[in-house]
């Protein structure tokens, strides 16, 4: 493949080529045995790949042969290194210092500055310190230290006024510390063309190795899965790995050699033996009045194929990975971009071509007018052909800086917006820092990032796991309003999460949980009307392509799923991404492949099908339409397109329009789009939209667009509103107007627009939506709105600068929403005022005791009138260092009972003991409300006391009363042997399930609690029945305690045996699976024996503890299921391994273990509710992995009821059971 110099352009500008030997003023200079450590940001990244300076200063020091290794990595600052910040690098590679003394370094050459520059004047002090104390860390042991200056920016988007002060410090310092300042590491060197190849090719086997792709199979909870163990006689994930070192080794050898570096060639690639086009067609069930056709396969070179897009000239571009789902180590990556055309019109492609190679996993693919966007790994590439023959022979990187932790997770998905964004995702266990004109765009985690091309804005959305786990496509209704689809489970109303807020807020789901991957919008006249503004989605873990419609819910909108449009019987249908095609057809990208799992599954597994792979084509039986030459149509009659029935003809219409003469295009652009006529409406949004893709903001236009009639045009045009922002004389004005439309979507779109405009006015903007009643949609985009612009209004706020005017629900509701400590006095005020009411009030309050301290939990516990709301949060919190009795007596006085049961709660979590003897009335007295009673009982059980453990073992042993688990619960602070024994004696005869949770629950949450429950049971005699149902509760509870599963199991006549694991026995339960009843395999499944629907959820119905295994049988390889049904601890699914947290005071919790962005907080997702919930670290005195909750209840079964279950488990394809 041949590109251009552009690759590299970059790389020239981060290193200026001043006539300047480096020893001749600077004091550098390499000695025999140096090893040289470069660390900084992109520019030194993207030098290090070039290779050109590490060849040159090769060729210099010839003779003493220095080594290089680059620990630089993209956003890196004086204020953070990702190479120890990035999760579990510090425990794979250690410290700083620790990563410096493993790769030998005696040299460092650090690059800062540049990023830091554009926080402006204010923060130089700050950068000249940070820098100083890094330098102190480089400095350790002896290690010699040069400061290579800034390079200049190369986008003319950043602002560079303070790149020079910046700059000036950074000589200063250098000067200061006695070290060398570098202006110019290459000189006039030119070193041989054969020794730069030598060395990018030592440094890519470096980076592999370095920062290597799926590092969280690696060093991460991962590192245990399947995918990274090792199998079927091949090493493992770490064994590939750890023999990257010798390969660096003698690539470097051969730098030194001047060899020529051979490359390994890669393995012979595996395919599946049940590929054949006509079985496959066969096994089609279309949509009535649509048939399906082979568009093009593994004969055009279409293998594994991940997205399609199309240029303006209805050529088909379609990314494909040989490499997934990692490199071999020595290979060079090889993967493609191959470029598909159907020359005679009929559905098929005739003609392939590589129109890109060498990639390596491209995730994401979009395509532009004349410009292919492509993800790759860390990098975002711009790949241009120049010459008009196919092949792209341009390669540029456009932005780098993304995560590459696990590659099936990596950037992906690339769609457009109607106005011109490129939106594209990425999954949990990657972190993103890119260099930006506007700074480093940081992403944590799973998100969907929002990039517009023309000034390079990279905003984060969804950081740290605020929606999808695994998000793999977007899609826009002709409104821009979006959705995104979760290959880990659901869909999920997008648009209010469009603030880059890095606040964590869960964004709610509303489409069912499945695999879903790729996403688009339905617009075509060819295609049924029903059908237009319809979704599909490809479904790949149950074989289909589903569709569904979107209704109106508020601000928001609900998932109504229809008739699937396709569905194959076919176990490699891997659909993977679907769009709507130039011809109105429906062309769906077949991974085709065996296997879809990352983590689930060897990474070397011989049936991953890296051979074949389908671009099918659905069409409707009545015909399709024929796509438009676009490229060289007029400008009007480009601007005519813009009314077409056909969104792809609009999308590539706006393309072409965007990259012609901005004077030309708009000279008759005002005309048509203010021309009269029904269609006026559209062509005002339509008009913006394009002017919106030009960057070319438009008042007059705009505002028209907020007076029309439709009001999901009106909230376009608020969105559009805001991204103009500053630019427009009355932004603030515009958007006060649509703060009080009359349509919910309208306000929102206000609020998330203002929420992105860094002005204290816009806060007013937020205020005034607030104003009006607000939906769950409303209320997320303003949490958000009012977080992520608390550095620009909270200051004007308290300088008085800020003024609210009339708006009494607004102010309130910002302050509740704020969480600033700056603000208490004003959040007292109005509390004190009694002008806050309802909502407003109890937000206000929560406000108060989060960010406050004593003196604002004492306002709370004395408000008249009180909140039982807020004296419930009270609760949460640790007893304050003031006088609590008087104002809990007043509490209690006051003649309203859930203000009572609320102090009563108050009194059992501080412990306020003059409140005893109350609570030993209460609970004593049966005429007491069920809540008040409840509570005393709790407080009995913190309080203690001489008659306390009485009175709850007489409420324990009243079998009339339905406070006896209450009693019990309460008194296991008391005497826990005590309250075992009557727990034991409650299950012989209960028959409430939820009483029996409550009691497990309760003790295995005490530290020993469970080992005395279930001595307490051995001293029981219990009936078969009672204990088979006992078990049955157990299982369904998902706690995890090994006596009490043995006791359990015992008392139901259960006798468990070690069954061994083999490949061998792997093997036959497979083959006697195939063969199984799966009538009785159902049975047993649903039965409560075994326990598996308490779990685990089939189609729509069953438990929410495990993962939901509707399509297990299409999805998971069969010797997989079988191995985790008998071995589950063998291989646990990502999110679902248990975690126990005992915390100071020896409570005990068990869930799934969150990441969090701050290393000191637990974050613990209950396994029942999926709520979150944080932990300091300081609270934790041991977290335990537990592995797999599930327990191998299977084993208890023989080998025919084995197979049968198998059998069951095996047809589970996704359809109804």
């Amino acid at each position: 493949m041949r590109f251009s110099i552009v690759a590299f352009f970059f790389i020239y500008l981060a290193i200026p080529l001043f006539s300047l030997n480096p020893e001749a003023k600077t004091g550098f200079v390499l000695k025999k045995g140096d090893v040289v450590a470069f660390v900084g940001g992109t520019d030194m990244v993207r030098m290090q790949k070039e290779g050109r300076v590490e060849a040159a200063l090769t060729h210099r020091y010839k003779k003493v042969r220095p080594r290089f290794r680059d620990l630089s990595w993209e956003g890196d600052t004086v204020y953070l290194q990702t190479t120890v910040s990035e999760r579990w690098r510090r425990k794979a590679f250690g410290d700083l210092n620790g990563q410096l003394n493993k790769v030998g370094a005696t040299v460092v050459i650090a690059q800062f500055g540049k990023m830091e520059s554009l926080d402006g004047p204010g923060r130089l002090e700050d950068f000249t310190k940070a820098y100083g104390k890094l330098i102190d860390q480089l400095s350790n042991e002896g290690r010699r230290v040069a400061l290579l200056a800034p390079s200049p920016f190369e986008w003319v988007q950043a602002n560079g006024d303070f790149l020079k002060a910046y700059s000036n410090a950074v000589v200063d310092l250098a000067a200061k510390r006695k070290i060398p300042f570098i202006s110019d590491l290459m000189g006039q060197n030119k070193p041989p063309p054969q020794l730069v190849e030598a060395v990018r090719e030592k440094h890519r086997l470096w980076y592999e190795y370095w920062r290597p792709a799926n590092w969280k199979c690696l060093f991460g909870d991962d590192s245990r899965r399947v995918f990274s163990n090792a199998s079927r006689g091949l090493p493992s994930f770490k064994q590939e790995w750890s023999t990257y070192p010798d390969l660096i080794e003698k690539a470097e050898e051969q730098v030194f050699t001047r060899q020529v570096i051979i490359n390994r060639q890669p393995s012979k690639p595996s395919g599946s033996n049940q590929a054949g086009i006509e079985k496959e067609l066969l096994a089609f069930e279309v949509l009535d009045g649509f048939e399906v056709n082979l568009f093009a396969d593994e004969s055009l070179g279409i293998a594994n194929p991940l997205s399609i897009r199309w240029d303006t000239s209805g050529n088909a571009y379609v990314a494909c990975s040989e490499v997934y789902p990692q490199i071999e180590p020595g290979t060079l990556p090889n993967d493609k971009v191959i470029l598909l055309r159907d020359l005679d019109g009929d559905g098929r492609a005739d003609k392939s071509m590589v129109y890109a190679d060498g990639l390596n996993i491209p995730t994401g693919m979009e395509v532009g007018h004349e410009v292919v966007y492509v993800g790759q790994g860390s990098e975002l590439l711009e790949l241009r052909d120049r010459d008009g023959d196919g092949l792209a022979d341009e390669r540029k990187i456009l932005l780098s800086g993304f995560g590459n932790g696990d590659s099936h997770q990596t950037i992906n998905s690339f769609v457009w917006s109607p106005d011109g964004e490129l939106w594209f995702c990425q999954g949990d266990g990657i972190q993103s820092r890119v260099e930006t004109p506007h700074g480093i765009s940081s992403l944590y985690q799973a998100g969907v990032y929002r990039l517009r091309p023309r000034n390079l804005r990279l905003d984060g959305l969804l950081d740290d796991f605020m929606g999808p786990g695994n998000p793999w496509g977007v899609a826009f209704d002709d409104f821009g309003q979006s959705l995104v689809a979760d290959g880990a489970g659901g869909i999920s109303y997008l648009t209010p999460a469009s603030i880059p807020a890095k606040r964590r807020l869960r964004l709610p789901r509303i489409g069912q949980p499945g695999g879903y991957c790729g996403i688009e919008c339905i617009g075509a006249a060819n295609l049924p009307k029903e059908m237009q503004g319809e979704f599909i989605v490809g479904d790949y873990k149950r074989n289909q392509v589903s569709r569904f419609a979107i209704s109106e819910d508020g601000a928001g909108f609900k998932v109504v799923w229809r008739e699937l449009l396709i569905r194959s019987s076919h176990r490699n249908f891997r659909p993977i991404d679907v769009k709507v095609g130039p011809d109105g057809a429906i062309y769906v990208v077949d991974w085709y492949n065996p296997i879809t799992c990352h983590q689930d599954d060897f990474y070397r597994h011989p049936e991953r099908d890296k051979t074949h792979g389908r671009i099918w084509r659905i069409a409707p039986k009545e015909g399709v339409i024929k796509s438009p030459q676009l490229a060289t149509a007029s400008n009007e009659q480009l601007l005519n397109a813009l009314m077409s029935t056909e969104r792809w003809t609009r999308l590539k219409a706006k393309q072409v329009l965007a990259a012609r003469d901005f004077e030309k295009v708009f000279s008759v652009l005002r005309p048509w789009a203010t021309s009269k006529g029904d269609d006026q409406e559209q062509r005002l949004l339509q008009a913006v939209l394009l002017l919106a893709w030009m960057d070319r903001p438009d008042e007059p236009m705009v505002r028209k667009l907020l007076q029309v009639e439709d009001p999901r045009a009106r909230a376009y045009a608020t969105r559009i509103v805001g991204r103009w922002g500053l630019r427009l004389n009355d932004v603030f004005e515009l958007l006060e107007l649509a703060a009080y439309d009359t349509h919910p979507r309208v306000r929102m779109e206000a609020v998330l627009a203002a929420g992105q405009i860094p002005d204290p006015r816009s806060i007013l903007v937020a205020a005034s939506v607030a104003e009006s009643t607000c939906d769950r949609w409303i209320d997320y985009a303003f949490s958000q709105a009012v977080h992520h612009l608390k550095p620009a209004w909270v200051p004007a706020f308290r300088r008085g600068e800020v003024d609210f005017g009339d708006r009494r629900s607004g102010l309130p509701a910002v302050l509740g929403k704020a969480d600033a400590r700056g603000l208490l006095e004003e959040i007292r005020k109005l509390l004190l005022s009694g002008e806050a009411e309802g909502e407003a009030r109890v937000a206000l309050g929560r406000s108060l005791i989060t960010t406050g301290g004593d003196k604002e939990m004492e306002l709370v516990l004395k408000l008249n009138p009180p909140s039982p709301t807020l004296l419930n949060n009270l609760a949460d919190l640790d007893r304050p260092k003031l006088e609590v009795v008087t104002p809990l007596e007043n509490l209690f006085e006051y003649d309203h009972l859930e203000t009572q049961v609320a102090a009563m709660r108050l009194v059992a979590h501080w412990k306020v003991e003059e409140f005893r003897e109350h609570a030993n009335e209460l609970a004593q007295t049966k005429k007491s409300s069920d809540g008040l009673r409840l509570a005393a009982i709790q407080a009995l059980g913190s309080l203690g006391g001489s008659n306390a453990k009485n009175i709850l073992v007489r409420i324990a042993a009243d079998n009339e009363s339905t406070h006896q688990v209450s009693a019990i619960v309460a008194m296991i602070r008391l005497d826990s042997t005590q309250a075992a024994n009557m727990a034991a004696g409650l299950m012989l005869r209960s028959t409430e399930v939820s009483d029996i949770s409550t009691l497990l629950s309760s003790f295995v949450s005490l530290r020993g609690g469970g080992r005395l429950l279930a001595k307490a049971l051995s001293d029981v005699k219990f009936d078969r029945s009672q204990g088979e149902w006992l078990r049955s509760v157990w299982i369904s509870s998902g706690l995890v305690h090994k006596d009490l599963a043995y006791k359990f199991d015992e008392l139901a006549g259960v006798s468990a045996f070690e069954m061994k694991f083999s490949d061998r026995l792997v093997d036959q339960l497979v083959v006697q699976g195939k063969r199984g009843n799966l009538l009785r395999g159902k049975e047993l499944f649903h039965s409560a024996r075994l326990g598996c629907a308490a779990c685990h959820k089939l189609v729509h119905k069953g438990g929410r503890i495990g993962p939901e295994i509707s399509a297990i049988g299409s999805s998971v390889p069969l010797e997989r299921i079988v191995t985790e049904v008998l071995w589950p601890t063998r291989q646990v699914k990502e999110g679902y391994s248990l975690k126990r947290v005992t915390l100071k005071g020896g409570r005990v919790l068990q869930g799934y273990q969150e990441q969090a962005r701050s290393s000191d907080i637990v974050l613990l997702s209950d396994f029942t509710t999926g709520k979150s919930k944080g932990f300091s670290l300081r609270e934790v005195t041991r977290i335990e992995s537990l592995g797999s909750l599930m327990p191998p209840t299977a084993q208890t079964l023989d080998h025919k009821e084995l197979a049968d279950l198998f059998a069951y488990l095996f047809q589970l394809d996704g359809s109804f059971d």
